[in-house]
């Protein structure tokens, strides 16, 4: 697996590690199943504009460099830009990420929206939203087969049982779509 040099310098010399304590919106993704966990704290003027943002990642040297490379790009950007940056810009800026590990982009990325949604006091349905009701397959289960890889219908349905219920993906393939477009 050869990581690019930007991606070894995220990993060696990470920015904008650490917490803020006055942090006006926090967002956590990952679990410890999957081996990585990242936390990104971020502060907001009265503009709207990220003035600063920080990081504490648990996981392997892309997961690390995403979010120290994530949370570069956001400082001093309108929320509004910041909520459009996605995985694949992510990993752009890092000169690329080997494909096993591009799940650690769409993580940072996530982690942003979930700080922006904390910031603005939007509710997330959560991850336990149940997306697929046929099969009882929740957002999480869905958010977990994109962040692995599943980057179509068609491989989220093989890696989750979603969409291959009764209604044969009626109900939910529109939804499971527009989840999908975040991390495109």
């Amino acid at each position: 697996m050869a990581y690019s040099d930007k991606v070894m310098d995220h990993f060696y010399n990470p920015r904008n590690v650490g917490e803020i304590k006055d942090a006006n919106g926090v967002g956590e993704v990952g679990n410890a199943a999957c081996g990585d966990i990242m936390k990104i704290w971020i502060k907001v003027d009265e503009n709207g504009i990220i003035t600063d943002a920080k990081f504490r990642t648990f996981g392997c040297a892309s997961a690390i460099a995403s979010s120290s490379m994530a949370t570069t790009l956001i400082i001093g950007k309108p929320l509004s830009e910041a909520r459009e940056l996605t995985n694949k810009a992510i990993a752009e800026a890092l000169d690329g990420l080997p494909p096993s590990k591009i799940h650690c982009s769409v993580l940072a990325a996530d982690a942003i929206n979930r700080a922006i949604d904390d910031h603005l006091g939007i509710e997330r349905q959560g991850d336990l939203e149940v997306m697929c009701i046929c099969q009882n397959i929740t957002r999480g289960e869905i958010e977990h087969a994109i962040a692995h890889g599943a980057f179509n219908l068609d491989l989220i349905k093989e890696q989750t049982g979603a969409m291959a219920g009764a209604c044969l993906g009626v109900r939910c393939t529109e939804h499971i779509e527009e989840l999908l477009k975040k991390y495109q």
